[in-house]
């Protein structure tokens, strides 16, 4: 068995860019790696990984990670802001029950935060999941860096489906969420929603290589070998306008294969005619009554 070492994770993370002050949103998944020398347990196994992490992003740094609860929705349970666990992983999960670390309130996909800019980041948000305010705008904002320990290289493409609500893709809509999050013991009495395939086009897998193999090519992911594995990172900003570009001339290039949609439904339901008082082409004489705003004089 091979095994790793603090000093070696510590050399692989600055080899792939990240270094002090950065806030770095990680994607885990450490058993691909292989053992810690000295980690005799699964709190010392992720201790070891938050401690060279923190290491390398200095006391000004931070680490934010997906504590996402999708068993709220498959279970119809409650998510309880302090308690529920996130079925993401041992790395996720550790995080967020450190003290000091900030999770973000959301029914389904919460971010946990842990370092300087912890409240920066999951704290007073929105209740969209991607939109402004969210944990993921905000990552953009603070020019955040993307980090991948031990998972595929194109998870440094970062918040991929925060990537989709931004470009108002057709094949997502906004779904109400019917799970209002437990804060410190009280139901909050917002109402929170997240951007969603529509359920008819869930059965087309995504396929995200085009989109890392167009950031690779442009020098956008570094990388570095960790164990049994493979460390790498990308700069949170520069994917996600990388991703804005490519989709403006295929807005289905995270998608195997485009959507089957069908005219006159939704989201391809055709002409306006009689949602706008106009009926039909008939009536096209009655737009001259109409302001710019489309409302009739």
């Amino acid at each position: 068995m091979r095994f790793v070492t603090t000093a070696g994770i510590r050399d692989a993370l600055a080899t792939a860019g990240l270094g002090r002050g950065q806030i770095v949103f990680a994607y885990t998944d450490l058993r691909t790696v292989g053992m810690v020398e000295g980690a005799g347990d699964r709190d010392a196994f992720c201790a070891a990984y938050l401690g060279a992490i923190m290491d390398v992003l200095g006391p000004e740094g931070t680490l934010v990670v997906p504590t996402y609860t999708t068993q709220v929705a498959r279970f119809d349970i409650d998510f309880v802001l302090e308690e529920t666990p996130t079925p993401m992983g041992l790395f996720p999960e550790y995080v967020r029950t450190r003290p000091g670390a900030v999770r973000s309130v959301h029914p389904l996909l919460s971010l946990t935060a842990y370092g300087a800019d912890a409240a920066r980041i999951c704290s007073d948000n929105g209740t969209s999941a991607y939109g402004p305010d969210s944990p993921f705008a905000r990552l953009l904002e603070a020019d955040a860096r993307t980090l991948v320990i031990g998972l595929d290289r194109y998870y440094a493409i970062g918040g991929v489906h925060h990537l989709e609500a931004a470009c108002q893709l057709p094949y997502c809509y906004n779904k109400l969420l019917k799970w209002q999050p437990v804060v410190g013991g009280q139901r909050l009495s917002r109402q929170y929603f997240a951007t969603v395939r529509y359920p008819e086009f869930m059965g087309i897998p995504y396929d995200f290589t085009r989109f890392a193999d167009a950031l690779d090519a442009a020098g956008g992911i570094r990388r570095a070998p960790l164990g049994r594995s493979e460390v790498f990172a990308a700069d949170y900003r520069h994917a996600f306008e990388t991703g804005m570009r490519l989709l403006r001339d295929d807005p289905y290039l995270l998608l195997r294969e485009p959507p089957p949609f069908v005219y006159g439904t939704v989201p391809f339901d055709g002409p306006t005619a009689a949602h706008d008082r106009v009926a039909g082409p008939g009536d096209a004489d009655r737009l001259s009554s109409m302001n710019w705003l489309g409302y009739y004089l």
